[in-house]
């Protein structure tokens, strides 16, 4: 399998503004931040997706990430359990994505107001604001025509920059990033999520036309088009569409999109290394091979979702993680990381001009064993999602702690809990820390 363009080294203006972006994340060092949300939040995947990025991408700080998303809610209601679910974590930052169930009774007017509201109690609870738009009904809308409540989520999301941008408070507006990529594809994603019943029918000698179907089917796996699927229903995309999600926030709000990169000729020579440190690199016999440590890690892609890949260029914007080899002779080249290899081959010309190992390590991974960039990025996800078990037990133990006539021993549950937590951090600080790969290139 020859390199897809997608693997490509991204271009030199997405670098230039990484700099003055980077500068404008909202996450500092010590922060705590609550992400306040609906069902969309508490799916505990692109609220997860995000936080693994962030251990990933900034190892130089020490913060936390407590999600607090609840199926159904409002702003109102949100603001109705803030001090037990919310407040109770001593948050310095609170964002907030909410809109998907304000849409059905609430004009744009009263959900502006209502966010105003809510961004006074949170900066009255000493933290900083961060505003989240929600992300679009995954029905096969365009901004040209909004349909299925896209109409009132798109008026929340304009009016909310509005507002963001007079009080300067961050602000990612998902919804604009993903309406028009998401309706684009639908018509694919219908046929994807039909493909499993044509190929059963195919099946089926008596069938009338069966042959024309078998031909449709062929064709389709043959064409290098994808046929993406964002799973789940179109209020909750599954992974596929919740990495896209998490990907759109991150580049919105100025997420550090620069990983590392490395430049080796073909005698093994070190051209140049950003971010990492290139050792032991030599050449013999025809393989390349060195040694590469990082100062930080790429974008972890969960295994569920990476087939989202080929539809979402900012997941690859967003991890810019790159290898470069000059000189090669023309032919087809395979990239083993500690011993094994990445998916596909790579060209010459591919390595030329640079390939992003994040993209390239979690590619159609299939079956085999997993590359070392692949399992490190499952492992942070791993372990961020082991913490935020333990957070859902916080939250339902702060609901009772914090009511009225509550028992004192509660309290100090509450204290213990909250020591086990913060150990789960330091499990996904851990989990973050850059490894040493053993990287070998040979001609195939």
């Amino acid at each position: 399998m020859r390199t897809p363009a997608l693997l490509l080294l991204f271009t030199a203006s997405l670098l230039t503004t990484r700099s003055a972006r980077a500068a404008d994340f909202p996450l500092k060092n010590g922060d705590v931040w609550v992400m306040a949300g609906d069902s969309i939040t508490a799916q505990h995947l692109h609220s997860n997706y995000f936080e693994a990025f962030c251990y990933a991408r900034y190892p130089q700080l020490k913060f936390a990430f407590r999600n607090s998303g609840v199926g159904g809610h409002t702003i109102p209601s949100t603001l109705a359990r803030f001090d037990y679910d919310i407040e109770a974590w001593k948050p310095t930052v609170v964002s907030v994505e909410l809109g998907m169930n304000d849409k059905g009774g609430t004009p744009t007017d009263k959900f502006l107001a209502n966010m105003e509201t809510m961004v006074a109690r949170i900066q009255k609870a000493s933290a900083r604001p961060v505003i989240l738009a929600a992300s679009p009904v995954n029905d096969g809308s365009l901004t040209t025509k909004l349909t299925g409540g896209n109409q009132r989520l798109h008026e929340y999301a304009n009016e909310l920059k509005k507002y963001c941008d007079a009080q300067k408070i961050p602000y990612g507006d998902q919804f604009h990033a993903l309406v028009d990529l998401w309706g684009q594809n639908k018509p694919n994603e219908h046929l994807s999520n039909s493909l499993p019943v044509l190929t059963s029918l195919s099946q089926d000698e008596k069938l009338a036309g069966v042959e024309h179907l078998r031909s449709f089917l062929a064709a389709q796996k043959a064409s290098t088009k994808p046929l993406i699927s964002m799973q789940g229903d179109p209020v909750h995309p599954g992974p596929p569409g919740q990495l896209m999600m998490a990907a759109a926030l991150l580049k919105e709000l100025g997420a550090d999109p620069f990983v590392s990169s490395a430049v080796l000729d073909a005698a093994g020579k070190v051209v140049e290394a950003k971010g990492c440190v290139i050792e032991n690199a030599k050449l013999n016999d025809g393989v390349l091979t060195f040694e590469r440590l990082d100062e930080r890690l790429p974008f972890p892609i969960p295994a569920e979702a990476a087939v989202v890949l080929p539809l979402a260029p900012a997941i690859g914007e967003m991890s810019q993680y790159t290898l470069q080899v000059k000189g090669l002779k023309p032919t087809l080249y395979s990239i083993k990381v500690n011993g094994v290899a990445l998916p596909g081959t790579f060209s010459e010309k591919a390595l030329d001009e640079g390939v992003n190992l994040t993209i390239a390590a979690n590619t159609a991974l299939g079956n085999g064993p997993v590359n070392a960039i692949a399992a490190q990025g499952r492992a942070v996800l791993g372990a961020v999602s082991s913490k935020e078990g333990l957070v859902g037990q916080w939250r339902g133990l702060s609901q009772k702690a914090h009511a009225a006539g509550a028992a004192p021993e509660l309290k100090e549950q509450l204290a213990d809990l909250t020591k086990k937590v913060e150990a789960a951090d330091e499990k996904i600080r851990e989990a973050a820390k850059p490894q040493r790969l053993s990287f070998e290139i040979r001609a195939n």
